[in-house]
């Protein structure tokens, strides 16, 4: 729940860190006023309830795959290529300062700008960027010691032949057939995040290297992640207290004015309000639980509507062999997921519990904020446990002392692993529950901390909820191959050919038209299908100190980030 990043596509929880990301809602006005407590030497954020960096490393593991990590990493690392608010590669946030395309779309010829320097003055070459592409290929093959996140996004590895550094400046990415450039630079491309290769390379790209980083990649004191290309670099870590970024006065862009930003660690959402309440936090979102509180707030405080990120929230039904208890079988009838999709009354949770600041979903591409994507004609499962008990009984299923079991006598009944510490997301699981139970439908829920839910394998859990769903940021709404067979961001396992057919037509080349209708042809498909359970999207309300200037000035929607190189405090 799956974003600044580029990028791009990243698992998150839209409580905590996601959302506070996602909420920077507006540019300051000058008020001649500046709130106690703010200043240039270090503003505090609320970094997340329950979530922390567990990785440095901006080539993410699935079980480090979060928006966390990928804020962190985004401070401290400018993209091959960076995609603007406006679905639009912009080269003078890029390292690469040119694409040019030829050999009938298979060869991208990557021109990097000089101007880049690691902070240690040493100049950023195609060959950092080859590195990182040799750590993303090895970590992409079936023998190695942690996969690659968004192996199976962007046609990695299999679409990819070649990646060479041509010289300093040029790099030179070679494709296994013809592939539809924007899809490619966009989706492909963009994951191409240089890293400094003079600072990692230890034991060259094999297993070995990949077990090297693992020891290293949750150590943010590691000298490797003191040479830098972005705003910030790391300053101290406290686990379960709080992190900061520090900014990089090297930074070949507008080096920031604060000198610091210190995120803070909390175990609930009721301690942040409490911060909140205090006014520790130069910028958070209002926990939609203290929603009706409001109005306590300390008065430098603005209060501003937060936009929504390019992203879209779900739950994940374990659909594989090895799911615990057997549910998985049960689990790929698609009648079985009908049924509990029937069972989500999302209006209901926009109204009561998101106090209206969100969106009814109902397939994979976000309702809000509305883009070229979105298909009005996605079909939907509205609410009805009634129609849902009635389905699961067409199929066989009876209900015993109130639970559905089919005729091999087993039961409807699961564990659903859902995220902890925000109130609103265990009000939520608790009216699924009850109206599951409507149904037959037996959900035990069981909260664990962020980190540790995003990390469950396919043995590990029946159903399960981090809090959010999936950002896309540059790439288009297929998620590369987000619901594809063997994709490492599948994480229920969900398989399918037709889904498989239509997402590889999106990727071939093709007119504006074919690429409009092959897309709506999968959204409608991922609507009726149910790779995943559609959740309403979560937007808030959020609250600036007065003072505090440019808070949503370059804020990217598709990514969910913020420049915050680009603040500044004063009157």
């Amino acid at each position: 729940m799956k974003p600044p990043y580029w990028r791009r596509v990243s698992i998150a929880a839209i409580s905590g860190l996601a959302l506070i990301l996602a909420a920077c809602g507006a540019s300051s006005t000058a008020t001649g006023k500046v709130a106690p407590g703010l200043n240039e030497k270090v503003i505090t954020l609320l970094g997340g309830v329950q979530t922390e960096p567990n990785s440095w490393f901006p080539i993410v593991s699935d079980a480090t795959c979060t928006t966390v990590n990928y804020a962190v990493t985004s401070l401290m690392y400018v993209p091959l290529v960076y995609v603007n608010p406006h679905d639009q590669i912009q080269f003078t946030h890029s390292l690469a300062s040119s694409i040019t395309v030829s050999h009938h779309d298979t060869v991208y010829t990557v021109k990097m700008n000089p101007k880049w320097k690691w902070s240690n003055g040493t100049p950023v070459t195609a060959q950092d960027a080859v590195y990182s592409w040799d750590i993303m290929l090895a970590a992409s093959q079936n023998n190695a010691p942690w996969a690659y996140c968004s192996d199976g996004s962007g046609g990695v590895p299999t679409d990819w032949r070649s990646v060479v550094a041509k010289n300093a400046t040029t790099l030179v990415i070679t494709t296994t057939k013809p592939v539809n450039p924007v899809w490619f630079e966009y989706n492909g491309i963009a994951q191409i995040v240089p890293i400094p290769k003079a600072s990692f390379d230890k034991y060259g790209h094999g297993n070995r290297e990949l077990s090297y980083i693992t020891s290293i990649e949750n150590k943010a004191s590691n000298p490797a992640f003191h040479v830098v290309d972005g705003p910030y670099q790391e300053g101290t870590f406290i686990n379960n207290a709080s992190w900061t970024m520090v900014a990089n006065p090297h930074y070949d862009g507008h080096v920031s004015n604060i000198k610091k930003l210190l995120f803070e660690y909390q175990t609930s959402t009721a301690n942040q309000w409490a911060q909140m309440h205090r006014g520790v936090y130069a910028t958070a979102s209002i926990p939609n639980s203290f929603y009706s509180q409001r109005g306590e707030l300390p008065s430098y405080y603005r209060r501003t509507s937060a936009p929504y990120s390019f992203c879209f929230n779900y739950m994940v039904p374990n659909m594989s062999s090895q799911t615990p208890g057997g549910m998985g079988p049960i689990f790929k009838q698609l009648y079985v997921r009908q049924a509990l999709q029937m069972g989500i009354n999302q209006p209901a949770m926009v109204k009561d519990l998101l106090h209206g600041l969100g969106a009814v979903e109902s397939g994979p591409v976000p309702v809000e904020p509305r883009t070229q994507f979105y298909d009005a004609h996605t079909p939907s499962y509205p609410y009805s446990p009634a129609k849902g008990k009635a389905l699961l009984e067409k199929h066989g299923w009876t209900m015993h002392n109130g639970v559905m079991t089919n005729k091999q006598g087993k039961k409807l009944a699961f564990t659903w692993v859902v995220a902890s510490g925000s109130t609103t997301d265990t009000n939520i699981a608790q009216l699924i529950k009850q109206d599951w139970a409507k149904e037959g439908i037996d959900a035990t829920i069981r909260e664990e901390p962020f980190n540790q839910v995003v990390a469950l394998t396919s043995s590990q859990f029946q159903l399960i909820w981090w809090g959010g769903g999936w950002c896309y940021g540059a790439e288009d709404p297929t998620g590369g191959a987000l619901f594809g067979t063997g994709s490492v961001a599948n994480t229920g396992l969900y398989s399918n050919s037709q889904m498989n057919k239509l997402i590889a037509a999106t990727h071939a080349p093709s007119t504006l038209a074919q690429a409009k209708a092959r897309m709506d042809a999968y959204q409608v498909f991922a609507a009726k299908h149910l790779p995943v359970l559609w959740l309403p999207a979560n937007t808030g309300l959020m609250v600036i100190k007065q003072g505090l200037h440019g808070v949503n000035s370059d804020y990217n929607t598709l990514s969910g980030y913020e420049a915050y190189n680009n603040w500044k405090v004063g009157p």
